[in-house]
C-alpha cells in the first residue's frame, strides 16, 4: 500500500492504479501458493481453510484501495 500511495503521489493515478494492481496480484499469488503447498485437500476441514484463504486474498485488493483510495486525488 505504501508504494502505491508512492507511485500515486510523484507520478498520479495511473501509477497508483498500476502499482495496486501489481501488489495485489502478488499477494493474492502468494496467499494462494502458500495455501495450497501447505495443505492437503483431502479433507473437509483443510477445503475449509482453502476457500478461507481465497476468500481472503480475494478481500485484500478492495481493502488496499478502500484504505489508501482518498490519499490519491
Amino acid at each position: 500500500m505504501i508504494v502505491g500511495v508512492v507511485a500515486g503521489l510523484m507520478f498520479g493515478k495511473p501509477a497508483y492504479y498500476l502499482s495496486l494492481l501489481w501488489c495485489c496480484a502478488a499477494i493474492f499469488v502468494f496467499m494462494v501458493s502458500r495455501r495450497v503447498l501447505s495443505v492437503n485437500l483431502n479433507g473437509a476441514r483443510n477445503q475449509l481453510r482453502m476457500y478461507l484463504t481465497m476468500s481472503i486474498a480475494a478481500a485484500q485488493p478492495i481493502f488496499m484501495y478502500w484504505l489508501t483510495y482518498h490519499l490519491i486525488r
